[in-house]
């Protein structure tokens, strides 16, 4: 599969996520998609950890650990990880906005709230099956967390970081792999 394939199966979810992102600014909730530079800068470091420890690994392991060359991450341009941001919109952003409509207090806005999220996670965690069950599983617990930190930062800030992660990760295995 080429990216143009995968970019024909995604546009979909791509445009969603830019009409939910319109909606919440035309709601006048643009302050949901604020950016903040200090937990922006705080990640970059992070990722800067994490890729010395990534390449370490490596080292030592040797790049078999990262699977096969032209399969995954491999196969698509590092621009991909541009595409992320639909993920953020359409899973997090939505049962934020909810939770700030109804409340979570509430015994009825619980009766509401919880199964939406549980409903989500499965849903994002069920996206991610080709990374195998575990990844799924661990993935899903994504979402609480961008909800978390989107109500914190914005949901700007968790789109950046999210597109970041995956920039970043993707261009490390090309690097070793000599893509």
């Amino acid at each position: 599969m080429d990216f143009k394939t995968i970019a024909e199966a995604m546009y979909p979810y791509w445009i969603l996520g830019t009409i939910v992102i319109g909606l919440v600014i035309a709601a006048g909730q643009k302050n949901l998609l604020r950016f903040e530079l200090k937990p922006i800068l705080k990640w970059m470091a992070f990722l800067v950890g994490i890729t010395a420890w990534r390449y370490a690994m490596v080292k030592m392991l040797g790049t078999e650990t990262l699977g096969d060359p032209n399969a995954g991450a491999n196969m698509l341009p590092w621009t991909a990880s541009l595409t992320v941001f639909w993920e953020d919109a359409c899973h997090g952003l939505p049962l934020l906005v909810l939770r700030n409509l109804i409340g979570t207090k509430k015994w009825w806005a619980k009766a509401i709230n919880y199964p939406l999220l549980l409903l989500t996670m499965f849903e994002f965690g069920a996206g991610h099956l080709y990374q195998g069950l575990f990844a799924s599983i661990l993935l899903s617990m994504y979402v609480p967390y961008s909800i978390r930190c989107g109500k914190k930062y914005g949901f700007g800030t968790v789109i950046l970081c999210h597109m970041l992660y995956d920039a970043t990760t993707m261009l490390f295995i090309k690097f070793m792999f000599g893509m």
